[in-house]
């Protein structure tokens, strides 16, 4: 190999070196967003959005990326009206009551849940919780139907937790649509069953306990099984558009919570980068007339 070459070949690998450094830049991403649905407020922060009849708006999220929630009632097999039940205080239904209170007998009532304020229910439309007003008087639906979370892009959904959902005869699930067509089914019976297998059914042992079924991550949050219970779930790697919550009875949802998913980082080169290999460019034409030079004199 002469010296000309030698040079040649060492030049070309220091260009495809930078070249390679240009092209490798990525641009940052967008940061994801993580939101948790709690119902105590809008997506604002202010005050939660009602119907003239006093029931949910179910649009009203639809700045972090929820579109819609939605539902059917198997009362009468119609669109469901949606409420919000505090349960830290006295209402129609209180299965659904959480936290502790003095009456005023000054007898100490304990719910063995903690305090969860507002919670999602299906409205019950038995012509008892319509008020003279024309509102209703928070309860939720005996016979049970179904809730819609609908979100305008996929996200990665992290958690959800439900109320009171464990003795009504069985047939709870959850279904989310996920972003690659498939479906991911949680049986919630399942999960029960599991978690009454593998940590007893003594409340206040079983309290913080977890077990672990497809994915899915089960845990008792206060000391209560049956009325007044509650249960957390942690999901794994769920990307959905939509999560449908399917209960044949009583029951209510707490909680949710999701992240919008960053967008792909793109590559792009960078500044210092690319006037390097506008240099390389000037540098490589001027190597290329000496060695077209040096080309014709030996050739000559």
């Amino acid at each position: 190999m002469n010296i000309l070459n030698q040079k040649n070949n060492q030049w070309f690998a220091l260009t495809a070196g930078i070249t390679i450094a240009a092209v490798g830049v990525m641009a940052p991403s967008a940061k994801a967003a993580t939101y948790t649905l709690d119902f105590e407020t809008g997506a604002d922060g202010g005050s939660i959005l009602y119907n003239t009849d006093g029931t949910l708006q179910g649009d009203q999220w639809a700045d972090w990326g929820l579109t819609n929630i939605s539902g059917i009632n198997d009362r009468h097999d119609g669109a469901a009206k949606l409420n919000l039940y505090n349960t830290n205080t006295w209402g129609r239904d209180n299965d659904l009551r959480t936290a502790s209170y003095t009456k005023s007998n000054g007898t100490f009532v304990d719910y063995g849940t903690p305090a969860q304020g507002n919670v999602l229910i299906i409205q019950e439309e038995d012509g008892k919780s319509l008020q003279s007003n024309g509102t209703y008087k928070a309860d939720d639906e005996a016979r049970g139907g179904h809730l819609d979370f609908d979100f305008a892009e996929a996200v990665a959904f992290n958690s959800f937790s439900l109320l009171d959902i464990d003795d009504n005869g069985g047939g709870i699930t959850v279904q989310g649509q996920k972003a690659d067509g498939g479906v991911l089914d949680i049986d919630i019976d399942a999960l029960m069953a599991e978690h009454h297998r593998v940590n007893g059914t003594n409340e206040s042992a079983a309290q913080g306990t977890s077990v672990t079924l497809a994915g899915v991550t089960m845990t008792q949050v206060g000391n209560r099984q049956g009325d007044n219970s509650m249960f957390k779930f942690d999901v794994n790697d769920a990307h959905l558009t939509s999560v449908r919550f399917s209960y044949p009875g009583s029951g209510a949802i707490s909680g949710l919570a999701w992240d919008t998913i960053d967008d792909v980082p793109q590559e792009i080169p960078e500044p210092s980068a690319m006037a390097g290999l506008l240099m390389l460019g000037l540098a490589g034409k001027r190597l290329k007339r000496k060695r077209d030079k040096a080309a014709a004199v030996s050739n000559a």
